[in-house]
């Protein structure tokens, strides 16, 4: 399968320049949804979300009605200690409880596990995400695998961190990445199966489904949406997302890629050692930081020839 990048935007008038939405029409959704056979699952994890619950799920039902799509609705409540599960029963909705915090990802994976659907989409309970963009990403999904809300960019400090961050995820599946980690998705239920052992419990588990679905490689296509102002509390740690997220990268370059990961380091050790030696010699005393430098990157080199072998034939 060829591995494609995609970024589409279509007309609108109601949304910012950086967000082009078509207007939906019942001849348009039915056309597009004959292109796209095969049912929808719209999993949603929640955590402490009872402040965002009943006007997220207002709108996407309204969401869901406009646009026509007969699919089905599936909240995964994430161990909730406030009154989410309760206002879950109160709007009739159908939903999973586990009976203790697992994770992000975990909510996300168990949804996955019990839909039933050719495709299954994702979104956030906080209404950081419109739920129309949701139907709208559904209607571009033919002709790929994964279909990716890419938001806006980030300001500041936030988004020098995350681009270099983003840089190396692209080094790493050697294709641009212009969003990693967006929380609105839809993407073939086979895909996720396919990668599911890959797939961790934590809030990376975006980050994971992206890479791994850009190494396979499936086709990938990145649609711009809007990126609203969360309801509630943020319960990501920031530093701990960020030495995991990092940690990710490495994961994924050594399992993808592993030459991609130690081939820059031994020549790293091997360049460091080779001046260090330089030095030594025209001083006339060789130390052993030279010599253990120059052994190190053979020893690298050598892991990542052994690991790339054993990629090969797995």
């Amino acid at each position: 399968m060829r591995k494609s990048t995609d970024i589409t935007t279509g007309p609108s008038e109601s949304l910012p320049d950086t967000v082009r939405r078509p207007q939906l029409d019942a001849e348009r959704v039915e056309k597009v949804l004959n292109r796209v056979p095969g049912s929808l699952t719209i999993v949603i994890p929640v955590f402490n979300e009872a402040e965002a619950l009943p006007d997220f799920d207002r709108s996407l039902r309204s969401a869901l009605n406009e646009a026509g799509f007969d699919c089905r609705v599936l909240y995964v409540d994430d161990g909730s200690t406030d009154a989410s599960s309760r206002i879950l029963a109160g709007l009739g909705a159908e939903s999973l409880r586990l009976e203790r915090n697992r994770g992000y990802g975990a909510a996300i994976k168990i949804g996955i596990r019990k839909s039933e659907s050719d495709y299954v989409a994702i979104i956030d309970a906080d209404s950081t995400y419109n739920p129309r963009d949701l139907t709208r990403l559904f209607l571009q999904m033919d002709g790929c695998d994964m279909i990716i809300g890419l938001r806006p960019p980030e300001k500041g400090l936030r988004r020098l961190a995350k681009g270099f961050l983003q840089s190396i995820a692209s080094y790493a599946v050697e294709y641009p990445i212009p969003d990693i980690n967006s929380g609105l998705r839809i993407f073939r239920r086979s895909l996720a199966l396919d990668l599911y052992r890959l797939l961790p419990n934590g809030f990376s588990l975006t980050s994971t489904i992206t890479l791994g679905a850009l190494y396979v490689p499936y086709i990938v296509r990145y649609v711009p949406i809007e990126y609203l102002p969360r309801v509630g509390n943020s319960k990501i740690r920031k530093v701990k997302a960020l030495m995991n997220f990092t940690m990710l990268i490495l994961r994924t370059m050594v399992l993808f890629n592993p030459l991609k990961f130690f081939l820059p380091t031994s020549a790293g050790f091997f360049m460091v050692g080779t001046v260090f030696l330089v030095r030594d010699i025209l001083a006339y005393n060789i130390a052993q930081t030279s010599i253990l430098l120059i052994t190190n990157s053979f020893i690298l080199f050598a892991i990542g020839l052994l690991a790339e072998a054993i990629r090969c034939r797995e």
